[in-house]
């Protein structure tokens, strides 16, 4: 016969399911350029189990002259293994991935970081920084959630370290949030942990998907800046949307450029890799200007939407490079 300790050791293994927590969001990312290039949109199944994240996104261009040329939607899938220090990207229609580390190497620069060093490379800095968050009381039903909406605007200066000219850029961001029920801060629970994992092996403050969504790549890139202080600015952003309560189903947000001397000045952006990533296309050459007869011009926005939230267990396989996919290098 078992012995009540034993016993009760068991009964609490039957009922406590598994020791890692499952969690799969459906969402809804719209990137829009606005220069007449039309808009990306993805669709995305995200997985998480501790350590790992499995993303499957189909991304279609729609609207401007991106939405005629385009071809069938994209779909790809991204599993990021951090308790293997691995990311692969499969390409599902072609069966085939390719491998890299979650962080480059120490010492280790991107192309685009080697032709931002050196002072000619940083035309801007950022002379002053200023984030207010307000609850506006407006409410909405999205998705079957009940939210409530918050507006946060963030005031950058830039100067030309040149010409000293000064470049206000405005960032206003509307969270429509939704009270924290138990499933929704287990859910935020897994997805911030996983962020903080991903961030420390990056070694930056936030993951590179917050960054995206709130325009990081389009700072760096349009304006030189110093992609380290362009993260500390993002990081304390990222403070002041952490005090925001609830869990944020919808979150829009819109760059704006106060036209000015300096503005008309700005320099040509640079071109980074564009494949499904927002960082990709928030970086394109073909990133607007300031009109003289506007003043503000709206440079990026973007909009991400909490489709759904599932608790429910997700099969290890999710995580793994599913059979016939054949490794190729990049």
């Amino acid at each position: 016969m078992k012995s009540v300790p034993a016993m009760i050791l068991a009964f609490v293994l039957l009922t406590a399911g598994p020791a890692v927590a499952d969690l799969k969001t459906e969402s809804f990312t719209r990137a829009s350029m606005l220069t007449g290039l039309g808009s990306t949109e993805v669709s995305a199944v995200t997985q998480y189990q501790g350590d790992k994240r499995a993303e499957d996104n189909t991304m279609k261009m729609v609207g401007g002259i991106g939405g005629m040329l385009a071809g069938k939607p994209q779909t790809s899938l991204e599993i990021t293994r951090l308790d293997k220090d691995v990311v692969w990207d499969l390409n599902p229609p072609k069966k085939t991935y390719t491998e890299r580390p979650v962080a480059l190497p120490a010492g280790t620069e991107t192309k685009a970081e080697r032709r931002r060093s050196g002072p000619e490379q940083k035309p801007y800095k950022i002379v002053k920084s200023e984030i207010k968050v307000t609850k506006t009381g407006a409410t909405r039903t999205i998705n079957g959630f009940a939210c409530t909406e918050y507006l946060i605007t963030w005031e950058l200066v830039l100067e030309d370290t040149a010409s000293k000219g000064k470049v206000t850029q405005v960032m206003t961001t509307n969270l429509w949030n939704t009270p924290l029920t138990d499933q929704l801060k287990k859910a935020q629970a897994i997805e911030a942990e996983f962020n903080k994992k991903l961030a420390q092996k990056l070694g930056v403050g936030l993951s590179p998907e917050e960054s995206d969504r709130l325009g990081a790549g389009m700072l760096t890139s349009m304006y030189g800046l110093d992609p380290k202080e362009t993260a500390g600015k993002m990081e304390e952003v990222g403070r002041e949307m952490a005090k925001v309560e609830g869990y944020p189903i919808v979150t829009e947000v819109k760059w704006q450029v106060k036209n000015d001397s300096a503005a008309a000045k700005k320099p040509e952006p640079e071109s980074e890799p564009p494949p499904t990533s927002i960082g990709g296309l928030i970086a394109s050459k073909l990133a607007p200007k300031p009109s003289a007869s506007q003043n503000q011009d709206v440079v990026f926005s973007s909009y991400h939407e909490v489709k759904s939230v599932s608790l429910d267990p997700v099969p290890e396989t999710a995580f793994e490079i599913p059979d016939g996919y054949k490794k190729v290098e990049k």
